[in-house]
């Protein structure tokens, strides 16, 4: 049976209502009034930030019949996540645990992941490795959902990559977690195309609508057993983690706007005026001479459309650490 409730319903259309959905662990939610208590069904742990990718699964597993038994997070990410945030109140208001493991596979954290008495754990983005004894505390294991069609582009920032690179199409894939990142076997996947003014933001909304539609039967797959498709490795891809990268490290003008639209909104590129970081939240390609700030390339000029200061990221600061030369 699932976990219904006006409270959850109203996260649900306050995410959904949202354009584009970022992956900053710092959403938070209305302080619930009412504890409507786990549902029955076989026992499911989720693993996750409060960001809007995250929060996109987590309300989607608790639509589905099983019996939500704790919510798992990594509080180095954000100091939102030391708080109450949107796991918080989620946890709060179904009556589950929120578990704040700093090192996932030290022995203290395996003891509280023991004590959710979890069949299998979901996890939808996560910044530690989840190694091999932590795997196995679930008898079912883990399920990890990735958004980029495993075996490509493996790594933490698959959605910038995609963007940045100028790929067609990515997508989404649910599979087995392995101890070695992203390369569990497969159990549901879904291609999903990459439009010309696609933002990060507006990507990962549509990946998260495409894997929410795949979630019931890879749950499904997950507590029977179904072992799953191993990925052909031979076809692997890994790209790095991403900080605030400097416009004027690319190549041409149209390299350089997708690096715009790919920063956004979890990592927005940079230029400099007049000696300054500025911060870029969209720009556009131009053949002639623009009538703004601008930069210019060989292939064209890239006008800067928004721009600030401050970086918007974890951090929205003006000297942000992760800005790149």
């Amino acid at each position: 049976m699932a976990t219904e409730s006006p409270y959850l319903d109203a996260a649900r259309e306050a995410l959904w209502a949202r354009q584009s959905f970022s992956f900053i662990p710092d959403r938070d939610l209305p302080p619930p009034t009412t504890v409507v208590g786990p549902a029955s069904g076989p026992r499911v742990a989720f693993a996750g930030f409060p960001s809007d990718y995250s929060l996109g699964f987590l309300l989607a597993l608790l639509e589905l019949d099983v019996q939500l038994c704790g919510i798992v997070t990594s509080p180095g990410a954000h100091p939102a996540i030391l708080g109450d945030n949107a796991l918080s109140r989620i946890g709060d208001h179904v009556g589950v645990p929120l578990v704040r493991a700093w090192r996932v596979n030290d022995e203290h954290s395996q003891l509280q992941l023991a004590s959710l008495r979890a069949e299998t754990i979901v996890m939808a983005s996560f910044d530690q490795i989840v190694g091999a004894k932590a795997l196995r505390i679930p008898p079912r294991g883990w399920m990890n959902i990735h958004p980029s069609l495993i075996p490509e582009y493996r790594g933490p920032e698959p959605v910038y990559w995609a963007i940045a690179d100028g790929a067609a199409r990515t997508g989404i894939t649910l599979h087995r977690a392995a101890p070695k990142v992203d390369s569990g076997p497969i159990l549901e996947q879904a291609e999903v195309v990459i439009g010309d003014t696609d933002t990060a933001g507006t990507l990962t909304r549509k990946l998260v609508a495409a894997g929410v539609e795949l979630l019931p039967p890879a749950v499904d797959k997950l507590l029977t057993g179904v072992l799953g498709t191993p990925p052909d490795m031979s076809r692997s891809t890994y790209r790095p983690s991403v900080g605030h990268r400097l416009l004027e490290s690319a190549a041409s003008a149209r390299e350089a706007e997708r690096m715009v639209r790919a920063g956004m909104p979890n990592m927005p590129a940079w230029s400099r005026d007049e000696g300054s970081p500025v911060y870029v939240f969209s720009a556009r390609v131009l053949d002639g001479p623009a009538h703004g700030p601008s930069i210019p390339y060989a292939d064209g000029t890239l006008e800067l459309l928004s721009t600030s200061g401050t970086c918007h990221c974890h951090h929205n600061l003006a000297d942000c650490p992760h800005r790149r030369s």
